[in-house]
């Protein structure tokens, strides 16, 4: 039985020093990053004595304790993003349950810490995607594009405003013709870079990082969850360079 655990529910954690541009939605012991794309988590355990053993087998406790977290969390996360994409609950659960499975298997230790009262904490994190994958996607291609001589590095969909991180939209004309969606990406490109990264008020090293030296910038107004574009600029902007949306090569700013 997966417990329901509704995205809506992160906070938005404000970009300070720590984030400067970054996304990064907090709840309980997780936080997902859309900016760097991974998610971390911790987990804890108690010292039993000060000798070095003592402190091997409480960190292995505390990477056994995150893991029991993450893998909870994640099949939570996995369905209340996904739940509109697979029709069967029993699917919907599979699927959850592997994503979990990816990201227990994938995880790392970035750091631990030492508290004064005897625990130890053991920070971890995976990848973002891992923790998202879906059967309820029928992507066109499976393999990424080969990006040729394109003279651009990657795409900036500057966005008039605000709007939740999320991990599939929709690019829409002005008449309402879609012009980008996540079935055009590549599915190893998706399982990678998802439709993007996300920043708010990106510096120039952060687009740089992410949309290479040479992005193409393009406006975006954010109308009912979507970004709609100029058709003209885009087509003009984009031609030869579709690669880059279905490798996943975008940032999406934000103000």
């Amino acid at each position: 039985m997966v417990i329901r655990f509704l995205i809506g529910l992160f906070v938005c954690v404000a970009a300070g020093p720590a984030f400067s541009g970054q996304i990064v939605d907090a709840n309980d012991r997780m936080e997902i990053n859309w900016s760097t794309l991974k998610i971390r988590f911790y987990g804890e355990a108690l010292l039993s004595d000060s000798d070095a053993e003592a402190y091997k087998a409480a960190e292995k406790k505390a990477w056994h304790d995150g893991l029991n977290y993450a893998s909870d969390a994640v099949r939570n996360l996995n369905v209340s993003v996904n739940e509109g994409l697979v029709a069967s609950p029993d699917k919907l659960t599979e699927d959850a349950r592997k994503a979990a499975k990816q990201v227990s298997t994938s995880t790392s230790s970035y750091n631990t810490t030492y508290f004064g009262d005897g625990h130890v904490r053991v920070h971890l994190e995976s990848m973002l995607p891992k923790a998202l994958e879906t059967s309820g996607i029928r992507f066109r291609q499976k393999d990424p594009s080969d990006p040729g001589m394109t003279q651009y590095s990657g795409i900036v969909l500057n966005a008039d405003k605000a709007t939740k991180a999320r991990p599939i939209y929709q690019v829409v004309d002005e008449s309402g013709a879609v012009v980008f969606d996540v079935k055009d990406m590549a599915e190893e490109a998706y399982r990678k870079n998802l439709m993007g990264r996300w920043f708010k008020r990106p510096t120039a090293v952060e687009l740089g990082e992410a949309a290479g030296k040479n992005p193409v910038t393009l406006a975006a107004t954010v109308q009912d969850g979507r970004f709609v574009v100029n058709r003209a600029a885009w087509d003009k902007a984009l031609e030869g360079h579709r690669s880059l949306l279905v490798n996943g090569l975008v940032v999406i700013a934000l103000p």
